[in-house]
């Protein structure tokens, strides 16, 4: 405050002969610091299949360089992230797919931004070392986890690769106590996502049957892509109606970390690593599942669709939003226009 007060005096001093509308338009000007930026609430959690390009925004800068400052905040589930949304003290995330059909058919005014990457291939199916063929696992335990990915990614392979389920038993639970489950041998068999399925094969043995991109069956091996998966950057009408330079600066800001994660894939696992407490070799692997883009296209529109239409079956929700009527490509247009091909 006193470096302050000088400088105010001496800009007194040097401006003792003007006049007094430009002398207190200049006193205004000095008080108002150069750097002030734009303040924004961006939700998300400590994945990578949901964080990487924001937190490496955060750490590289991207984010000051759009004149932003970008408070972040990490909710322990979907749930959380989307009701600190409704709530108002989030402006914009990301979030997987489920939380954010869920809340539009609520309905509630949210919107797609742009995703943030394909995370299909992170969604697996891991088996104890035991099982080693599809028949192996009838009488056989399988945890899933109602309503999600989890559970629409296990109908699909059910479906793709004609697996009865009714000759297996289906347990429902959240993926910290698959895992644990697993561990013990409670269950034989986890649907569930990154980093649950790479600790389930690393620390207790358990081998990838499937993956929603991959089949690793014996005698089945090779690329299949039986289920598809988006995490997805969105926020809310109002505030884009009301905000959309700062919308726009977040997209391109995000851009701009999603170019460093694909040339410097190292690095980034390095840094994402470090903000969430994971190894960086164990942090590399699991982003090697990803394919990170902020591409809205037609695959996109269809993967949210279909789970859309999964979640309505299940009497999730009460209402069907199709992924046309809530995606809104102008931001990312005005960004990176090759990356919008909707049709």
């Amino acid at each position: 405050m006193l470096y302050l007060a000088r400088v105010i005096v001496k800009i007194v001093r040097a401006t003792a002969s003007w006049p007094a509308h430009l002398l207190l338009l200049g006193l205004t000007l000095a008080a108002v610091p150069a750097w002030a930026q734009t303040s924004v609430s961006i939700g998300t959690a400590r994945d990578p299949n949901l964080a990487s390009q924001i937190v490496i925004a955060q750490h590289k800068g991207f984010f000051k360089k759009e004149g932003l400052d970008a408070n972040v905040h990490y909710f322990p589930s979907g749930g959380d992230l989307m009701a600190a949304t409704v709530g108002g003290s989030v402006q914009m995330g990301s979030t997987g797919a489920t939380p954010a059909i869920t809340l539009r058919a609520r309905p509630y005014p949210i919107v797609i931004l742009s995703q943030m990457a394909d995370i299909s291939g992170a969604e697996q199916i891991v088996v104890q070392p035991s099982i080693t063929s599809l028949e192996a696992l009838y009488g056989k335990k399988i945890a899933i986890m109602k309503n999600t990915g989890s559970q629409a990614l296990f109908e699909s392979f059910a479906k793709a690769y004609n697996f009865d389920a009714s000759k297996a038993k289906l347990v429902y639970m959240a993926p910290a106590e698959m895992l644990s489950s697993f561990s013990r041998g409670d269950v034989d068999a986890i649907c569930v996502w990154e980093p649950f399925v790479s600790r389930a094969r690393k620390l207790f043995k358990g081998r990838l049957l499937v993956s929603s991109t991959r089949s690793y069956i014996p005698g089945q091996e090779g690329p299949r892509r039986i289920y598809g998966d988006h995490s997805l950057l969105y926020s809310t009408q109002p505030f884009i109606r009301e905000h959309p330079a700062t919308v726009k600066a977040v997209v391109r800001a995000l851009a701009h970390a999603n170019d460093f994660i694909e040339s410097n894939r190292a690095e980034a696992a390095n840094i994402i690593a470090k903000q969430f407490g994971t190894h960086p070799e164990d942090m590399k692997e699991i982003m090697m599942e990803n394919h990170y883009t902020l591409a809205i296209d037609d695959l996109l529109v269809h993967d949210i669709d279909f789970l859309t239409d999964f979640l309505h079956h299940q009497k999730n929700i009460q209402s069907k939003p199709e992924a046309r009527t809530w995606i809104d490509p102008t931001y990312l247009r005005e960004v990176r226009p090759q990356l919008v091909t909707i049709k």
